[in-house]
């Protein structure tokens, strides 16, 4: 199999060219089978994440199913190709299907590290879409002990599965970790797990606040749309008894997404209003304001009659907040959603 560090390598030459499609100047350079892997990775991982250029990522999706049909054949054993088919599954939202690829690609990669290691932290996420916390902790757990790369923000994620399946005595013992296992103190995704973990350890974490804390990472790592109804159903019944006045503004603003993940606009936009106006918790979830904007902005453009209004918001969004977890993160997206209006009203 394939070397996946020189994958990677070939995948940063792909999301630092102007557009990903134009990947004739890697072709004498690279063998092809590692431009088809770098090709599944930015039509699976790198574009629905980020949602580059405002496109849909249906058509990606095409293009990452014709390339594993044609290259299953040929590489039948393939635990990276059996990893990409995992993640086309669960962008399709068949979450058991993309499950049993990932345990397929676990067992496949039984001497690759690496390949293992990115199959755990699917299965991590792919049991938490399915709120099935005790798969998911065990999961993120063994890469808290295993993995090199953020010990610190897998520790978090163990902590708040395992509190969410109900062992919150071991919960508060690894939230006591994640302030231990801090080590880029300016990596954003750290400071948000060690801020995370000190709140819940600090205030004794419940099952339900647990539960809050996986479903925000489901909405900021965009995979509540993968979410089924029923599992969206009970995540609206578990925000809409939480009563923590800090974490109001963060309730409605998960209550808003699930809202919008079950089509339900009006509700949504509701939801997303109350999050935008929350002052009380601003300072311990500074992120939702400008996040709740966002929204707004994102429901209004869907609309002919308040393209302009939701483009505001976008506006409001970008220019009004600063110094916030995730910013970074957002202002692609609302340049993606700026480009997207662009296309199709020319300003």
């Amino acid at each position: 199999q394939c070397s996946v560090t020189f994958t990677f390598h070939v995948i940063q030459c792909i999301t630092d060219s102007d557009r990903a499609a134009d990947l004739s100047f890697l072709t004498d350079r690279v063998p092809l089978v590692l431009l088809r892997l770098a090709l599944l990775w930015y039509h699976t991982v790198v574009l629905p994440f980020f949602a580059l250029d405002g496109s849909d990522t249906h058509e990606g999706l095409l293009e990452a199913k014709a390339i594993l049909q044609r290259k299953s054949v040929v590489y039948p054993n393939s635990s990276l190709f059996m990893f990409f088919k995992g993640r086309v599954h669960r962008l399709e939202c068949h979450i058991n299907s993309a499950l049993a690829c990932f345990h397929d690609a676990l067992e496949l990669a039984s001497d690759q590290r690496e390949i293992q290691h990115v199959c755990l932290y699917e299965i991590g996420w792919c049991s938490m879409i399915e709120m099935n916390f005790e798969d998911a902790y065990r999961a993120f757990e063994r890469l808290k002990n295993e993995s090199r790369w953020s010990q610190c923000y897998y520790a978090y994620l163990t902590g708040v599965c395992q509190g969410a399946s109900g062992d919150l005595d071991g919960a508060s013992g690894v939230f006591k970790d994640v302030q231990k296992l801090f080590k880029r103190k300016n990596n954003q995704i750290e400071q948000f797990a060690v801020k995370r973990a000190e709140r819940l350890r600090k205030i004794s974490p419940t099952r339900e606040l647990c539960i809050l804390g996986v479903i925000e990472v489901l909405y900021l790592w965009k995979a509540l749309q993968n979410c089924s109804s029923s599992k969206l159903q009970i995540m609206n019944q578990v925000l809409q008894s939480l009563d923590e006045a800090s974490c109001r503004g963060l309730k409605h603003l998960l209550l808003g997404a699930v809202h919008k993940c079950h089509g339900n606009m009006r509700d949504a936009v509701q939801s997303f209003q109350l999050a935008a106006r929350d002052e009380y918790g601003r300072q311990i979830n500074s992120y939702v304001q400008p996040y709740a904007v966002y929204e707004l902005g994102c429901i209004l453009l869907a609309k002919q009659e308040t393209v302009g209004k939701g483009r505001s918001f976008l506006l409001q969004a970008k220019e009004d907040f600063t110094d916030y977890d995730f910013e970074n993160r957002l202002h692609v997206r609302i340049h993606s959603a700026l480009a997207t209006l662009k296309e199709v009203v020319p300003q």
